[in-house]
């Protein structure tokens, strides 16, 4: 293994900013339970955000070069970092579970650990090279993929040494940490299973031909999810995006389609058990998907455009738009309809339509109504919910002979349902007869799911 020690960097390289309280967003949220919280310096290219065990928010400023520390009321707090060049950039950051802020600065060479107020208790640390992003092991020692000349690493800083493998996988700008500790890579074959001092890992084929995993993260099954899509071009919008996880037990790789408008950008489990990204595709927004990838939504937040994501400690999502300058704060409840097109393929379509089963023994007309049971999978991202009809047998051109109803059923849940029937649906059932219909859940006046029931009239 080749490594080396470094002395920390003796120069002072952070300077506190000043505070800058809540202002007024530049734009309307999207409801009264979104706030936004503009950035005190402009165009600041805001990055990735994540959460303290105080509850306060950390995001990078990659273009203003600054470190940015939020409250969850609002109050920003920028830190300027140290800056060779003009043109230097800081390029990321995470929260160890000390409450230690590791930053990543100086285009990538230099590397240090604050606290809340922003002083350096950690370095900072020259790693020679560049780094491109850096996550905190659970026992606090900073992993961060770098480059040089060429050569993708990685380098851990252990005590006060900045350590490297000469065998470490070729790891590019992806880096995530598993739920049970370990860490994975974004490589040129998909997804690499690093082992405890990277300087090797196993191999998976998390690729799509050239959509990339570049969002990593612990997910509720299989041993790691990721966000991928392809990248675009100077003239279109990243594209072709899809969530899914690796099973490194089976070699598995398990992808759900998330639309052709969409790209997940950053991808974080939530506290509902279910994963939720960033789109940074024509298709904006925060989107949501279940571990079995059954009933997911995508929902623009007005007209903003979220690039990374996290849950804070009072368990609203927190994201930081670089396009509009602003954190946006939302919560789970305003995020449960898919209000803008995702493109094709994609499975997030809002609310899983649930189930009817169709009894073995023919429903009973009763008052002009007939009485359903439906059901809702236990493992739905969110309630089964739509719109209900009845219509006749008819594979083509059939009739509607019911009233269409509104229903809500909770995951894991049963919940009943009645169809009261149209003159002509009393018409097109004969008395003393079995009569097949068809039941269409719709979704958006969509039918998503047909079943074949039968109906007698007394």
């Amino acid at each position: 293994m080749r490594h080396r020690v470094v002395a920390a960097v003796s120069s002072l390289l952070l300077l506190v900013g000043g505070l800058a309280l809540l202002g007024v967003a530049t734009a309307a949220p999207a409801s009264a339970a979104t706030q936004v919280f503009p950035v005190p310096t402009s165009s600041a290219g805001l990055g990735r955000i994540a959460t303290a065990p105080n509850g306060n928010l950390w995001f990078i400023e990659t273009e203003a070069n600054k470190l940015a520390r939020m409250t969850p009321t609002g109050q920003v707090t920028e830190f300027n970092l140290y800056a060779e060049f003009d043109s230097t950039v800081a390029k990321d950051v995470d929260v160890a579970a000390d409450g230690t802020v590791w930053v990543l600065y100086n285009s990538g060479q230099y590397v240090a650990g604050v606290n809340d107020a922003g002083q350096a208790v950690r370095g900072p640390y020259d790693i020679g090279v560049y780094g491109r992003e850096i996550r905190v092991a659970a026992d606090g020692t900073p992993w961060i993929t770098a480059s040089d000349a060429g050569d993708d690493f990685i380098v851990r800083i252990v005590g006060n040494s900045l350590l490297s493998s000469a065998n470490s996988p070729a790891c590019g700008d992806g880096l995530g940490r598993a739920a049970d500790g370990s860490f994975w890579c974004r490589t040129d074959s998909g997804l690499t299973h690093l082992n405890a001092d990277a300087s090797g890992g196993v191999a998976y084929p998390a690729n799509d031909y050239a959509a990339y995993p570049y969002a990593i993260a612990a997910g509720p099954v299989g041993s790691i999810w990721f966000g991928r899509y392809f990248g675009g071009t100077f003239a279109t919008s990243p594209d072709d995006g899809s969530v899914g996880y690796v099973d490194a037990g089976s070699g598995q790789v398990t992808a759900f389609d998330t639309g052709s408008r969409t790209a997940p950008a950053d991808i974080v489990q939530g506290p509902d058990g279910n994963m939720w990204f960033t789109s940074i595709g024509a298709a904006k927004g925060i989107g949501h998907i279940s571990p079995s990838g059954r009933g997911g939504t995508l929902t623009a937040i007005g007209g903003y455009a979220p690039v990374s994501l996290t849950f804070g400690k009072d368990g609203a999502i927190y994201a930081t738009d670089s396009a509009n300058n602003v954190v946006i704060r939302t919560t789970t409840d305003q995020l449960q309809t898919t209000n803008v097109d995702p493109g094709d393929g994609s499975v997030l379509l809002g609310a899983a339509p649930g189930t009817v089963k169709g009894a073995k023994k023919p429903l009973v007309l009763s008052e002009n109504a007939v009485g359903l049971k439906l059901a809702c999978p236990a493992d739905a991202a969110q309630a089964c919910a739509g719109q209900a009809r009845l219509t006749t047998n008819a594979k083509k051109k059939a009739k509607v002979i019911s009233q269409k109803k509104t229903y809500k059923v909770a995951a894991g849940k049963k919940g009943t349902l009645k169809l009261k029937l149209t003159p002509q649906g009393l018409k097109a059932l004969k008395k003393g007869k079995v009569t097949k219909v068809r039941l269409q859940l719709l979704r958006d006046g969509t039918p998503v799911s047909v079943t074949v029931l039968k109906i007698r009239r007394r």
